[in-house]
């Protein structure tokens, strides 16, 4: 009985809601009525007189709706109040074709003037200069101009101080600070982490679609202060498009060299109150197939034989990108699945060398390399009241598939065997070891985990005398599970030798728990300057039982000078916590891993910001100075993990932006210098695989402007990359050992090219990468020899919307 009255209360309350959401509506279409017969006076009456009931996406039209009745009356200094606080409620919003040309340049003057709407820095929209960190800001525009193909493509291009490194997926470093993937940059999509929680990882490649976004927020520093473990050199949030901007469907399909497949598919719609937004990208690649001869400079082996190599390879499974996105007045729900696995140049365990991709046997749908699949679901709550409090809940599942495939070597000479491990207690103890792991050596190690978790946040918008502001104060909660992991070692290319048993798993089972509470004030003072500062407590509980418990704090200074030129000061500090990976490590691979504790980074920050609006030019310039401690460090000598390598980093970053209505130029610059190493990859002043100095630059001209003929745009982009010190370690050619720990990599430059034509509903994309054909290398952690990268390839896009 009492369930049937709890229902019946429930309904009735659904019901109510329903109906004065309905009755909101009905009195919204009203107003739209009066103002497609002219009479606009009605419409802003029935508007403002319940402009307090009305939320979500329905606010946001009614906001519209009013700049548009005082555009019609020719009250501009009215229309653009109302433009503003549409901006307010939602940073992101972008014209349509139905909206009148007035109302349009109206937007994009009030989106000109704010310079540009980020959410990212401070968790509410603000202006690029109120930022309280250097903040690069890749628009929907710079994505089209840059020909890029992954994220990756757009950070190394047009962030200062982010350059590529090689990995055992794709992988990039900011300021010197890297792994063997990308574990020290967070990654968010909307907001909503994608880095995992067993490695840290999110590889920036083929599994985030570019089609989707509107733009992406990069913050150039720690950002612990808000986002906790993770954010360690600087945070990357992936902002997507509105289903309302894309309006309709689009799909893309595209070919290239190397057996090069894409396809991509867009969909966006909105109405009643909802907007709705679906993606699908496809992407498979052989990679370049590359013959070696046992006298190239590419060869490395035990074995002299020669062989093939892929370069930038993702086949065999694609990698992908599927989503969707739909918001209901406050509600927001997202779902997005992603995999990727990149193919390995050499084999990546014993001495790297060549090996023969093709011959292995799949495992878990997928030959080797370092494969990753994962689900990311999320739904939040907005609500805003009283003009000066906003709240948000967000709830949210990640689940995550891992499978690192890695090849000992096609042949195995008899001294080596022993390196790849039979662990005690196996049926394999029984069997003359002498007859196996002679060819075809590989090991594969799966896990599989999960994560649910929620955050809770407020945030207060003040005023009194000068003190101008809002403070955030909000929570974190989260639950992490190790579910199931496996081991498999295996020879002659397709045989499972053995799957290990519980007792002797590489990676003990269990759960983490997560508590996090963080604030943050921001206040002007005065006519010119800002005061932001922010503090995060994280506090997690380790599945065996011992505690971590790290404070982030942010302080940040903004002197507006003029409209055109402000001046930051700031400091943070942040950390990223050992992977689970290492501390539940139960083999030789990380030994001490469960002693490990968290990284940290302390940085300060000196930003220069200088706009010319008569020459339409922006200007940046940073200054840092970064301190690493507790890195993680592996003496030899025992060998065991230890929290002991530090750097001390000064640097310098450079950005210049030019448009007008035919070009876009963008360049960017960094230097860096080393000043002191304890226990790290370095020599002198030198970071290994990291070059001093660094340039990315692009240009985009449009050719043709024609309501006739269409649209046509060329285009070119260049990286250039500094001498860089890349030590050859332990690397074997026959019996030979290489060891050059002061090996260089020369200075390089790297063009791409390329041409867009667009006529109504059609758009073709043509593209050429590493257009001089270019020779060139590249190290990065845990690889004893510097990789060779990919020659000139092609690649041809067509699109069609619907």
């Amino acid at each position: 009985m009492r369930k049937w009255i709890v229902t019946f209360f429930l309904l009735a309350a659904s019901m109510a809601w329903a109906q004065d959401d309905s009755e909101l509506r009905q009195i919204y279409m009203q107003a739209e009525e009066e103002y497609t017969i002219g009479h606009f006076d009605a419409s802003i009456r029935l508007l403002n007189e319940n402009i307090a009931g009305f939320d979500g996406a329905l606010k946001t039209s009614a906001y519209r709706l009013l700049s548009l009745c005082y555009l019609g009356k020719d009250h501009v200094q009215d229309a653009e109040k109302y433009a503003s606080l549409l901006l307010k409620e939602d940073p992101y919003y972008s014209t349509s074709i139905h909206d009148p040309l007035r109302f349009a340049d109206m937007i994009e003057r009030l989106k000109r003037g704010e310079e540009a709407t980020i959410t990212t820095a401070s968790q509410q929209a603000e202006s690029i200069e109120e930022a309280p960190v250097p903040v690069t800001l890749i628009t929907e525009e710079m994505i089209k101009a840059s020909g890029a193909r992954t994220l990756a493509d757009l950070l190394t291009l047009y962030v200062p101080g982010m350059s590529f490194v090689e990995g055992d997926e794709m992988n990039v470093a900011m300021h010197g600070v890297y792994s063997s993937s990308q574990e020290k940059i967070l990654i968010m999509l909307d907001g909503h982490r994608l880095n995992s929680r067993t490695t840290n990882s999110e590889a920036p490649d083929y599994r985030t679609s570019l089609d989707k976004i509107k733009q992406i927020e990069v913050l150039r520093g720690p950002a612990s202060s808000l986002y906790g473990n993770v954010a360690l050199t600087a945070v990357v949030n992936i902002i997507t498009k509105k289903g309302r901007e894309v309006d309709g469907v689009q799909l893309s399909a595209g070919i290239g060299t190397n057996h090069t497949y894409r396809a991509d598919f867009l969909m966006g719609k909105s109405g009643l109150g909802i907007d709705f937004l679906a993606w699908a990208s496809v992407y498979t690649s052989q990679g370049e197939k590359r013959y070696v001869d046992v006298g190239d400079k590419d060869f490395y082996g035990k074995i002299l034989r020669s062989g093939y190599m892929y370069i930038d390879g993702y086949n065999h499974q694609p990698a992908y990108d599927i989503g969707f996105s739909a918001q209901w007045n406050e509600f927001k729900f997202m779902f997005n699945t992603q995999h990727s696995k990149k193919v390995p140049s050499y084999n990546s365990v014993l001495f790297q060398g060549l090996y023969s991709y093709d011959k292995y046997r799949n495992m878990n749908g997928s030959k080797p390399g370092h494969t990753r699949k994962a689900t990311h679901i999320d739904l939040s709550y907005e609500k805003s009241w009283r003009d000066n409090w906003h709240s948000k809940l967000n709830v949210y599942i990640d689940l995550e598939n891992i499978s690192n495939y890695d090849v000992g070597g096609d042949s195995i000479l008899p001294a080596d065997r022993e390196r790849i491990p039979i662990r005690d207690n196996e049926i394999l103890d029984n069997i003359d070891k002498t007859k196996i792991r002679q060819r075809g050596v590989y090991q594969v190690q799966s896990l599989r985990d999960y994560t649910y978790g929620a955050i809770m946040q407020t945030n207060y918008d003040f005023q009194k005398n000068i003190w101008k502001g809002s403070l955030l104060v909000g929570m974190q909660v989260e639950s992490y599970t190790l579910k199931d992991c496996n081991m498999s070692v295996g020879d002659n290319f397709d045989r499972i030798l053995v799957t290990y048993s519980n007792q002797n798993r590489f990676l003990l089972l269990g759960k983490e728990f997560n508590f996090s509470a963080f604030t943050q004030l921001k206040t002007n003072i005065g006519r010119y300057f800002i005061f932001n500062g922010g503090l995060r407590y994280d506090y997690k509980h380790r599945y065996n039982g011992k505690k971590l418990n790290v404070c982030s704090p942010r302080l940040s200074l903004i002197y507006h000078i003029n409209s055109n030129v402000n001046l930051k000061l700031g400091y943070s500090h942040s950390f990223v916590d050992a992977p689970y990976l290492y501390r539940g490590s139960n083999t030789t691979t990380y030994p001490g891993g469960n002693n490990l504790g968290p990284e940290q980074l302390d940085a300060i920050q000196l930003t220069f910001n200088h706009s010319i609006p008569s020459l339409r030019l922006k200007y940046e310039t940073n200054l840092y100075y970064n301190r690493l401690s507790d890195l993680i460090y592996l003496d030899y000598s025992i060998p065991t993990y230890y929290n002991s390598g530090g750097i001390d980093v000064i640097g310098i970053e450079e950005v210049v932006s030019y448009s007008n209505a035919r070009s876009l130029a963008y360049l960017n610059m960094s230097y860096q210098w080393l000043l002191d190493n304890t226990n790290y990859a370095a020599t002198g002043s030198y970071i290994h695989h990291i070059p001093k100095f660094r340039l990315g630059g692009m240009y985009r001209y449009q050719f043709l402007k024609d309501a006739k003929y269409g649209n046509a745009y060329a285009r070119i982009n260049a990286t250039v990359y500094s001498k860089q010190i890349s030590p050859i370690q332990s690397a074997y050619i026959g019996e030979n050992v290489i060891n050059d720990l002061e090996h260089e990599l020369s200075p390089y430059a790297i063009f791409n090219a390329g041409a867009d034509y667009l006529y109504k509903k059609v758009s073709l994309s043509a593209n050429v990468y590493n257009l001089f054909n270019l020779k060139y290398y590249q190290g990065g952690a845990r690889k004893a020899i510097p990789s060779p990268q990919q020659s000139i390839s092609f690649l041809l896009k067509v699109s069609y919307k619907f």
